[in-house]
């Protein structure tokens, strides 16, 4: 008759009770397959690297072999798991949720789209085209040994811009300018002034001080300005007859470098 001691009974006990325990998954089961099929599935990144991480078996991947998986569609993070899955992970936080705002209100006149972009006064002859006003510099008259007519008047300032006409040529009637007068000025500070031919060029009377012009009432014509675009105005201007015109720049005066202003000028054919 077999006896049995003590240590055998607690051996073999122990034994038994591990027998009946189900297999634990073993280190180094996930494959490059396994990765593969997970991540075409759909399942979350978090998931699959939380699978690569408990699998704690580095893949030794080749160049080819990243490649081949990013073109698979696994994301260069679940591969740099994959390559040392000892590193310590935090899943990304999630995605911030932008609320979009109202839709931008579309402009009053739907022309102002097609305003060029550059500062600047432009004539709208119809259509889809627009033309550009030159800006011109208004510099004073100074004609040695010569009186012109506007030099009779005593003490008077007069300024000129060069050029017989203005290149941009508007139709007679009444006509339509879009603005773009930048961050620097503002459609308040423009005037529309006449300008008086003369030789080769074309005269404005400022008055008596040239910092504080007082322009003669018949050579300022009144036009409407709307802003129909954040930036972009649209000008109304009256009838007037043919002739040289200018919208100056109030303030736009250098007298250190004997300027009295500037403007952009136009003519009526």
């Amino acid at each position: 008759m077999i006896r049995w001691s003590a240590a055998c009974l607690v051996v073999a006990a122990l034994c038994l009770a591990r027998a009946q325990e189900p297999p634990q998954a073993t280190a180094g089961l996930l494959t490059i397959e396994d990765v593969l099929s997970l991540s075409k599935a759909g399942v979350a990144e978090d998931v699959i690297i939380a699978r690569v991480k408990h699998n704690a078996k580095a893949f030794d991947l080749n160049s080819d072999e990243i490649l081949a998986l990013k073109k698979d569609g696994v994301s260069e993070t679940v591969i740099k798991y994959m390559m040392d899955p000892s590193q310590a992970y935090s899943a990304p936080p999630p995605p911030t949720t932008v609320r979009a705002g109202p839709p931008a209100k579309p402009p009053s006149d739907p022309l102002a789209l097609k305003v060029p972009a550059e500062v600047g006064i432009y004539y709208w002859p119809g259509g889809e085209e627009f033309v550009q006003l030159d800006l011109k510099p208004v510099v004073p008259l100074k004609e040695p040994g010569k009186m012109s007519k506007f030099a009779l008047i005593k003490g008077h300032v007069i300024g000129s811009v060069v050029g017989a006409t203005a290149m941009a040529r508007v139709a007679a009637g009444a006509a339509t300018f879009y603005a773009r007068p930048g961050e620097k000025a503002a459609m308040e500070d423009f005037v529309l002034l006449s300008l008086e031919p003369e030789k080769g060029r074309r005269n404005l009377d400022f008055g008596t001080k040239a910092g504080k012009p007082v322009f003669p009432a018949k050579s300022i014509h009144q036009f409407e300005s709307k802003e129909v675009m954040p930036g972009v105005y649209r000008l109304a201007a009256p009838p007037v007859g043919k002739g040289e015109y200018l919208f100056f720049l109030l303030g736009s005066g250098d007298e250190k470098k004997g300027l009295l202003g500037k403007g952009y000028d136009f003519g009526v054919k």
